[in-house]
């Protein structure tokens, strides 16, 4: 049985495929050694067991499971979907996608299949029925990865035909009629009226100006629902065949927003989320801040109300595709897992057990090199199961549990890639990801790190308000009048609610309101707004009530008109039309507090507002320093304990303890 009671399982991403047999035997026993008690395999492996046409051959992965079960090591298998064989691809070569750009993908690059392919789709479901029926009743098979990393890589929207014909299905589905697509996608403008379903086209990229908004936006939730309808197909074969006991998962990539995939729908009929962890990619000359990752690790948490989640990818050694940067200390990759675990994480993968010596991810580096001899990563990850088991098995498989959340809106997300309102959140690190709305949403939940403050992130579509004192909802321009009257009871009854700019400035249908702005959240926050400006790469001066200093105002500067709020900020730029007029606004509301923030702040900034927020609210902040973090858990012995991590290589005294250079103590909370 899976050892997830007796603490955190730790497991290891291997691929038998890719090595000699011969080397299997000293792999499971060194893996065993250091506390290993899972393998992650098949997920990239469909070439291997379907070398033809309608002729599987498990005999491989068969014999490796059996293998790593004698050291008691179980595994967890992934569907191999999203890398197809070549006799696949010969048989139906539309199979491939072909991107917005017009860029037709070639075979051999991953996920490169079309989602609503026939040929594709009716392989998939063979296969994985002879998965299912093969490997389900195994007892040393313990969970399910279903593909991977769905819609990374640009692969969450295709344009061809197959797509074409499915769009307008969908379309037709929805809408019924074509006049009511005219009316809700406001077609008449540049004379954009659509005659019938089938003169509909699918987005592409264009030269200049753009499409419909409305259409671009349906064209994402039909990608979104042709990958979740891919995902429910696959588990719906799996549960024929799997025991009760056994998991179905899916990894979710780093910047989740900047696919338009509904994670959390998708997640639905899968069992538990879980994520790939990945602080450094690529070229990059440094970590991502430790609370982007916190802000992503709390998402894939918040993705099924479990309380806990998976990381099936974690960085263990610099990665990358073609080029590679920032090499991390071994103590920091090992504070990595431990911020993993701190945040609500029970099973612990590693990629990869041995750096690959062919093929695309050759950059890809793992716990051992090609020479196969010990490495520090290794006895660093040996060191910490060792030391730390014990603990982890008081509190990591207790739900995490918030005093606050981080709401975000899919829609909004999916809105912002290309109306992206300002060149401050616009970041595009490649052609294929746009990752603002992201790291607009880790600007507001920063916050909760920076001042230790447990937080949830959940969508306002599934969020339970009755568990929080406190919502921050930024970038919620797109509105539903039912979520607005919800939230407002909640406020009323005492909640506290940080709105960000330009929220309530659309309609559910994504026109612009017909209301005074900020629309349905004018009463609530107390405010009006006439006046806005997009900042774009350029900065205002703002003062907040009672401080000396001056801070950063970034991206967008809404000009706030109080009503029955009152000002705590204010712009102070003398050459602005909007200067001394207020940007932060706290409106008493019931029992309740709305806050309106109509700028980005600055980290200095940040750090001001939100003490005195915190502070007012009852919420506790404490702040040890920044790279300072600190969760707060439930510990079936002892009752409550926080989890201290350092971020920073020098030690710190936090709470009356001394917590090492990218070290971590565990001690009881004191309330």
């Amino acid at each position: 049985m899976e050892q997830s009671d007796k603490g955190v399982l730790f497991g290891i991403d291997y691929y038998p495929e890719q090595w000699p047999p011969e080397l299997w035997m000293s792999d499971a026993q060194r893996m065993a050694e250091i506390g290993i008690r899972a393998v992650r395999m098949m997920e990239l492996a469909w070439a291997v067991i379907e070398p033809e046409e309608g002729k599987l051959d498990f005999s491989i992965f068969d014999k490796a499971i059996d293998l790593f079960a004698k050291y008691h090591i179980q595994t967890v298998l992934g569907t191999p979907t999203a890398a197809i064989p070549a006799w696949l691809w010969e048989k139906d070569p539309e199979i491939l996608q072909i991107h917005p750009s017009g860029i037709q993908k070639q075979f051999g690059t991953r996920r490169e299949a079309c989602f609503n392919n026939p040929t594709y789709l009716a392989a998939c479901i063979l296969v994985v029925d002879e998965i299912g029926r093969h490997f389900g009743k195994n007892p040393n098979v313990i969970g399910w990865q279903i593909d991977n990393e769905l819609g990374h890589e640009g692969t969450d929207k295709c344009i061809c035909p197959n797509c074409l014909d499915r769009w307008h299905t969908w379309l037709k589905t929805k809408y019924k009629n074509i006049e009511e697509v005219n009316k809700i996608w406001g077609t008449v403008f540049w004379s954009g009226v659509f005659p019938d379903f089938d003169s509909i086209p699918m987005p592409q990229k264009q030269i200049q100006t753009t499409l419909n908004p409305g259409l671009k936006l349906d064209f994402d939730r039909f990608s979104s629902d042709s990958i979740i309808s891919f995902v429910e197909r696959q588990v719906a074969i799996l549960k024929k065949y799997v025991r009760p006991d056994q998991w179905l998962t899916h990894n979710v990539f780093l910047t989740p927003h900047s696919a338009v995939v509904d994670m959390e729908k998708m997640f639905k009929s899968l069992t538990q989320p879980a994520g790939s962890c990945y602080p450094v990619w690529g070229d990059a000359t440094e970590p991502t801040p430790y609370y982007f990752m916190s802000y992503f690790l709390s998402y894939v948490r918040g993705l099924k109300d479990t309380g806990n989640f998976s990381i099936l990818e974690q960085f263990t050694s610099p990665q990358g595709h073609d080029s590679l940067g920032y090499l991390p200390p071994k103590d920091q990759v090992i504070l990595w897992t431990n911020q993993s675990i701190a945040r609500g994480a029970n099973k612990i993968f590693y990629f990869r057990w041995r750096t690959a010596p062919y093929g695309q991810e050759q950059n890809c580096y793992g716990i051992l090199n090609r020479d196969n001899k010990d490495t520090e990563i290794k006895k660093k990850i040996e060191e910490n199961i060792s030391k730390n088991q014990s603990q982890y098995s008081s509190f990591a498989n207790v739900p995490f549990e918030s005093q606050a959340c981080l709401l975000y809106d899919k829609d909004n997300s999916r809105i912002i890639k290309d109306q992206f309102l300002s060149r401050g959140i616009f970041n595009a690190p490649n052609e294929y990801m746009q990752v603002g709305y992201d790291y607009e949403l880790t600007r507001a939940f920063a916050p909760y790190v920076i001042f230790n403050i447990n937080a949830d992130v959940k969508s306002v579509q599934q969020v339970d308000l009755n568990k929080y004192k406190m919502i921050s909802l930024p970038l919620y321009q797109m509105t539903d009048s039912d979520f607005v009257k919800r939230l407002t009871t909640w406020v009323e009854q005492g909640g506290a609610l940080i709105l960000g700019w330009r929220c309530g400035t659309r309609d559910d249908k994504n026109w612009a309101t017909d209301k005074e702005l900020p629309g349905e959240f004018a009463v609530l926050a107390g405010v009006k707004i006439h006046d806005f400006e997009s900042l774009n790469l350029t900065k205002t001066k703002i003062r907040l009530k009672g401080l000396p200093l001056l801070f950063n105002g970034e991206n967008w500067a809404d000009v706030l008109e109080p009503d029955s709020a009152r000002p705590i900020g204010w712009y102070t730029v003398g050459k602005k039309d909007y200067s001394g007029k207020p940007c932060i606004t706290e409106n008493k509301f019931g029992k309740g507090r709305v806050y309106y923030v109509g700028t980005s702040l600055d980290l200095l900034g940040t750090f001001f507002l939100y003490r005195k927020i915190y502070k007012a609210n009852e919420m506790n902040p404490r702040f040890y320093g920044m790279g300072v973090e600190m969760t707060h858990r439930k510990d079936t012995q002892s009752g409550n304990i926080d989890v201290i991590l350092n971020h920073n290589p020098k030690a710190r005294m936090v709470a009356g303890v001394i917590v090492p250079g990218f070290g971590m103590k565990i001690i009881p909370n004191k309330g």
